[in-house]
């Protein structure tokens, strides 16, 4: 990983402290599949891997609660993008990328409320949205989601296989259908 990354991984990771107890596996494992993502599909990573290790900061500074409560979830976009905001200021991150990076941390789970148009004919939003989901899927994700939804291994791989309508992932990328596929098998193997 850059040294620019890391350094907004150590300034982003206390925060993920304060917040839900599966964040920091996630950014963790987030920031290694989206660095593989970058290299496969030839994506620029200046743009996806800050908006990874920062999408979810803001749920340090929000009440603890279910993270699938709409207000919660735009509560802590929200607050996310202004801690976004401070900590790519703090590591002097290129303006224009910044002010981006700070958008897309305030609409990334604009999914969940209905609306998927900042999806669309954004790549790096899109991969952002494909790994969010996939993270169900890995091993660490499907324990602490299924903990979270207390749901049992069998409903809880349901749930990650057959996802509502509205969140259904079409998968912008040849690498993150792999990635999602790979992972998915590796939880049905374990139900037998």
């Amino acid at each position: 990983m850059k040294e620019i990354y890391q350094k907004i991984w150590e300034l982003a990771k206390p925060y993920y402290e304060k917040g839900r107890p599966m964040d920091v596996d996630h950014i963790e494992w987030m920031i290694e599949d989206a660095l593989l993502v970058c290299q496969k599909e030839n994506l620029e990573d200046s743009l996806l891997l800050p908006l990874v290790i920062l999408h979810d900061v803001g749920y340090a500074e929000v009440p603890k609660d279910n993270p699938y409560n709409l207000d919660l979830r735009k509560a802590h976009m929200d607050a996310g993008a202004k801690i976004a905001k401070k900590i790519l200021e703090k590591v002097d991150y290129p303006a224009n990328k910044v002010e981006k990076i700070v958008y897309y941390v305030s609409v990334h789970d604009n999914w969940a409320l209905g609306d998927k148009s900042v999806y669309e004919n954004n790549p790096i939003l899109a991969v952002f949205s494909e790994l969010d989901f996939i993270w169900m899927a890995t091993p660490k994700g499907f324990a602490a989601i299924m903990e979270m939804l207390n749901k049992n291994k069998q409903e809880m791989f349901e749930y990650v296989r057959s996802r509502p309508e509205e969140e259904k992932i079409l998968f912008s990328t040849k690498t993150t259908k792999r990635l999602y596929e790979s992972y998915l098998n590796g939880r049905k193997k374990e139900l037998n």
